[in-house]
């Protein structure tokens, strides 16, 4: 919810708020502003104070796609390549908007006979030039920052169709807690995603790792693997296995 959003990003800034600050500032009243701290701190966002609230740890927030394309570039080249050799010729790929995915999609080229839904326009664009493949995007409001399509429009066009194999980006993981991200509008987009493929493959390097963010997209249980690089601490790694869901380091 975007209300819950802002609270984050006061808190981000302020290291403890009062109820009665929040409900002024975001003209909302008390009760509200109580209701959205009992949720922040069921998720484990927030610790709530007498009267208050502070962040419980620093959360994992929106980047500029500019700046997430500089991190981590070889291991996302890695998990490409792994992600792409699952495709057969075909078949219908939902690829989700982010650096990751475009990496898959430039692997995907090698492939002649592919369906790519996308809510990337940058990923549309590269596959445009660089392919023969039927390329659908959904669509929408185009979020200036990262280059990907959301809104209630994008969301129905993934409701009326179907892809034999999705690959989700995340920007926060964790064992416990399952996947999030720091928008409710691209976790909601992110749900029907999950839910518009027949396997779901989560591709992310080991930075997106033990963090968690405001919004949840799905448990580790919705997901049918797991690809990370080799640089995935341990301990993370174990816990993941813990929980059953399939997990491939590259």
């Amino acid at each position: 919810m975007e209300r819950q959003e802002k609270i984050v990003r006061i808190l981000e800034e302020k290291p403890r708020v009062t109820v009665e600050e929040l409900a002024k500032l975001l003209n909302v009243t008390a009760m509200t502003i109580r209701r959205d701290l009992k949720y922040l701190e069921s998720v484990q966002v927030i610790s709530r104070t007498f009267g208050g609230a502070v962040l419980k740890s620093k959360l994992t927030l929106e980047l500029p796609r500019q700046e997430k394309a500089m991190h981590n570039q070889q291991e996302k080249e890695r998990i490409a390549l792994a992600a792409a050799a699952l495709v057969r010729e075909g078949q219908t790929v939902l690829l989700d908007a982010g650096t990751t995915t475009m990496e898959i999609a430039k692997q995907l080229t090698r492939l002649k006979n592919l369906t790519v839904i996308t809510n990337d326009v940058l990923i549309a664009a590269h596959l445009v030039v660089s392919s023969n493949f039927e390329i659908y995007c959904t669509g929408d409001r185009v979020q200036n920052r990262t280059g990907s399509c959301m809104g209630s429009r994008a969301i129905q066009f993934l409701k009326q169709i179907y892809a034999d194999i999705a690959f989700i980006g995340a920007s926060s993981i964790d064992a416990a807690l399952g996947v999030s991200g720091p928008t409710f509008e691209k976790a909601e987009l992110k749900k029907e995603m999950i839910l518009s493929a027949e396997q779901v493959i989560l591709v992310a390097d080991n930075s997106k790792f033990n963090r968690r963010s405001i919004n949840k997209i799905c448990s580790l249980k919705d997901i049918s693997l797991i690809i990370c690089d080799k640089g995935l601490d341990a301990q993370v790694a174990d816990s993941l296995r813990e929980t059953d869901v399939k997990l491939q380091l590259v």
